[in-house]
């Protein structure tokens, strides 16, 4: 009888360890490269610490058309859908809460955490991690008044300038903007870059793989179009922004902002 026990209580001993043990491998970063190999081999690992469901998610961020937070069910436009699917994307990588924060915000900007206090947290633990050779974006001015613009005299344009004051190359990959009827493009060395439009509206998209390295020290032009036609019964004043994403681990978007008052 007394055998039996112990041996009952042995037995459950080592399930108990057997099952702690499970719980720390896959709490660990081998996880991650147990499912990247899974993933190779046509086979699912399970991650059962630190998931997320993407719809946690959705309501941290607004959509830089309308300023609505992320809604899967009802997507009010093409950059809405494209920053849902970006997301259901990491979460279906088995990356945490953190993770997928981190990388929305560095694809599409910390402007779109809704959270002001999430947004300035997250800014400062960048700022702390920060290697000291990382590059290091600057400007002098973010934002520019156009005055009067009339539909008649069609498209206008003009120009912020960005420095790398780092130790590194700074590595642009792509600009964005906040509207249909504004776009960005870069001029490094006398050369102009492919001209960014904001996403999902239709235009057509530039080469994903289009980048630009600017040397430290060197400075590089950031080219804005406004086209009034796009909204032909619009008058009266207009903001529109334009966006700059690079390797910079801190500031990765950097936004410059137009005013105008458009006339017919």
């Amino acid at each position: 009888m007394n055998n039996r026990l112990t041996h009952s209580l042995q037995k459950f001993f080592w399930q108990l360890v057997t099952i702690f043990g499970l719980v720390i491998l896959l709490a660990s970063p081998i996880t991650s490269a147990l499912q990247a190999v899974g993933s190779k081999q046509g086979i699912a690992v399970f991650n059962i610490v630190g998931t997320v469901e993407a719809k946690e998610i959705y309501p941290m961020f607004t959509c830089p058309c309308c300023g609505k937070p992320l809604d899967k069910e009802d997507p009010c436009c093409g950059s809405m859908t494209q920053m849902i699917d970006f997301i259901d994307q990491k979460v279906s990588t088995g990356a945490n809460e953190n993770e997928v924060i981190l990388a929305t915000a560095q694809e599409f900007g910390l402007e779109r955490l809704a959270d002001e206090s999430q947004r300035i947290g997250l800014h400062e633990q960048l700022l702390a991690n920060a290697p000291p050779d990382a590059p290091r974006i600057t400007v002098l001015e973010t934002k520019k008044d156009l005055g009067i613009v009339s539909q008649t005299k069609g498209i206008i344009s003009t120009e912020f300038v960005i420095k790398n004051e780092g130790k590194s190359d700074l590595i642009i990959n792509k600009l964005s903007s906040s509207c249909g009827c504004t776009s960005g493009s870069l001029v490094y060395q006398g050369v102009e870059g492919p001209k960014f439009f904001m996403p999902g509206h239709g235009q057509t998209e530039p080469d994903p793989n289009w980048q630009v390295a600017i040397a430290p020290g060197k400075d590089a032009q950031v080219r804005v179009y406004y086209d009034p036609t796009v909204h032909p019964d619009l008058t009266g004043p207009v903001t529109r922004t334009v966006s700059v994403h690079s390797n910079d681990p801190v500031d990765f978007e950097t936004q410059f902002t137009i005013t105008l008052d458009q006339e017919k």
